[in-house]
């Protein structure tokens, strides 16, 4: 008789459940115990030992070289062993091709006619012609316009078991979301991103509204006396330590400002 075997626990069910949908992609049999207890009492979970997901005793060995794998920051399947940080950024290349080629798709529509004009060096032919196959849909929802009758308006507004506004839904909402990623693409240019902060020497900064430094005396006059001026400037705010700076002064160090 196989027996269950504890794997793994934690007090959060969420860190079970990601470790569960990674081994049974191993063909792994998982199951986790006492989660509806810790759901219903978060305090009880010290009590009862925590979630615990447990796998056959015959699985166990498998599951904890993934786990180690995990751990190590590794993947691995039947063709070798992966980082899991280049998996990442591979994929994300990957997202970002695709959205390029979506963005210059609508932004030069005869494309979708010549897909073979398409270059990318990280996505095959058949990958294109899938998104190609994708956009000739956005086009189509894209052309759609509103149609509206009054025979139609009354049977749907006199049968209850009609819906009369779906007449004012022409798109889905999955086409507008596809719509904003593709808009934003290229919405910023990549210097927004590049600055490095004088501060702290973080690149995670960003271009916008300033967090600090909203406005001076000098500033609040001249919006008082050419309305609309604008009363919060833009400023290039660092996420790391907090710190503002004008995007001149992005390459320029601490001591020369």
């Amino acid at each position: 008789m196989i027996k269950l075997e504890t794997l793994f626990s934690s007090n959060i069910p969420v860190d079970c459940h990601i470790l569960k949908g990674r081994l049974e992609c191993e063909s792994i049999d998982c199951f986790v115990f006492d989660e509806n207890i810790v759901w219903v009492h978060p305090f009880r979970a010290v009590a009862v030992g925590g979630i615990k997901l447990k796998v056959p005793s015959d699985q166990l060995d498998l599951a904890k070289k993934i786990v180690e794998k995990i751990k190590k920051g590794n993947l691995f399947d039947e063709n070798g062993e992966y980082k899991i940080a280049e998996i990442l950024h591979s994929e994300y290349e990957r997202q970002m091709e695709v959205l390029r080629i979506k963005f210059e798709t609508r932004k030069n529509p005869a494309l979708i006619d010549k897909p073979i004009e398409i270059k990318s060096t990280i996505l095959s032919q058949n990958d294109i012609d899938l998104i190609i196959d994708s956009e000739k849909d956005f086009q189509t929802i894209s052309n759609k316009t509103f149609t509206f009758t009054w025979k139609d308006f009354f049977y749907e507004l006199f049968d209850f078991n009609r819906d009369v506004f779906k007449y004012l839904r022409t798109r889905s909402v999955e086409y507008y979301l596809d719509k904003e990623i593709v808009d934003n693409y290229k919405s910023k240019s990549s210097s927004d991103f590049a600055a490095i902060c004088p501060n702290c020497k973080s690149n995670n900064t960003r271009n916008g509204y300033a967090i600090d430094y909203k406005w001076d005396i000098w500033y609040l006059i001249l919006s008082l006396l050419l309305a609309p001026f604008p009363l919060i400037r833009k400023k290039t705010h660092c996420f790391d330590c907090g710190y503002d700076f004008k995007r001149q002064k992005a390459a320029t160090n601490k001591s020369d400002m």
